[in-house]
């Protein structure tokens, strides 16, 4: 996977990553890029934010860069255990909590740990 991940910077948007699994569900003229300094992802039209992007792996910060790796490879699941939605096909974040992908519905993993806890 951190083959196919491109780092790039924007001029209003920072160091962003561009992975390609991260793009279900979008048109052609949409791409989805994870921001660095937000640890999030957003939707973007290509036309318009494609044209400020500059390769540039050096401007990653090393330790940002692991926690969307680790994040992107240590959920068992590729999708939100609450809502059911692909991780690859929305917007999404990493938890400061626990490192992992928080879906738009708000669920990470310390949403899911704490529900296992309140089961048990």
């Amino acid at each position: 996977m951190s083959a196919d991940l491109l780092i790039y910077t924007h001029p209003k948007l920072g160091v962003v990553i561009y992975d390609p699994a991260a793009q279900m569900g979008l048109t052609r003229e949409q791409m989805r890029l994870f921001k660095l300094g937000t640890m999030g992802s957003s939707t973007f039209l290509r036309a318009i934010v494609s044209k400020d992007l500059t390769e540039d792996p050096s401007a990653a910060n090393a330790e940002q860069l692991e926690v969307y790796r680790a994040a992107r490879a240590s959920r068992r699941k590729p999708y939100c255990e609450h809502c059911r939605r692909h991780y690859g096909s929305v917007d999404f974040s990493i938890c400061p909590e626990c490192n992992s992908i928080r879906c738009t519905c708000g669920t990470c993993s310390c949403a899911s740990s704490s529900r296992r806890r309140k089961a048990a």
